[in-house]
């Protein structure tokens, strides 16, 4: 059985695996999705068995190399600080002192098109937005709705960022 210690490790050392997925790979993966794969490319069904391989980071992206995720691929991002999350997510971060999160992922996920794809994504606040309809979700819940004038001043920033990028038509309210 793993140690608190080398559990703690090995957390951390999937983290890092996510992110060097998001930034060599282009790939929005989640923490449970890279565990998920580590598991499935080392044929072991019990996390505490990886933790005592010692493995690096770069055994890890090796392993993975050619692995399928089924993750959104980060098109690009924007930083949108007038976007303002409503609702108690926005209260947390006020509280907390940390403002607003400013930088949205402009995401594509053809297999999950849910809201809409491409849609967006603030990390900071960890909600998504439907770039046809300005709702935001949470968790797949939904939370909020920007102004109409509000999405299309979003959409304006992603078009003049990424010209070439087909955004979904706006629908009306």
């Amino acid at each position: 059985m793993a140690s608190q210690k080398e559990m703690e490790a090995f957390n951390l050392l999937l983290a890092e695996v996510e992110e060097r997925l998001r930034e060599e790979r282009g790939l929005h993966v989640e923490y449970v999705q890279v565990l998920m794969a580590v598991m499935e490319v080392f044929g072991e069904s019990n996390p505490e068995k990886l933790c005592g391989l010692r493995l690096t980071t770069d055994d890890l992206m090796a392993k993975l190399s050619t692995h399928p995720f089924d993750a959104p691929v980060i098109l690009g991002s924007v930083e949108a600080p007038e976007v303002n999350v409503p609702g108690g997510l926005g209260r947390i971060r006020a509280a907390l002192g940390r403002g607003a999160g400013a930088v949205w992922e402009i995401l594509s996920h053809p297999s999950d098109p849910f809201p809409s794809d491409p849609h967006a994504h603030n990390e900071a606040d960890d909600v998504t937005l439907d770039l046809s309809t300005g709702a935001l979700y949470h968790d797949r819940q939904y939370v909020h709705t920007l102004f109409r004038k509000d999405l299309a001043a979003f959409r304006a920033r992603v078009a003049e960022k990424y010209p070439g990028l087909v955004l979904p038509p706006m629908k009306e309210s």
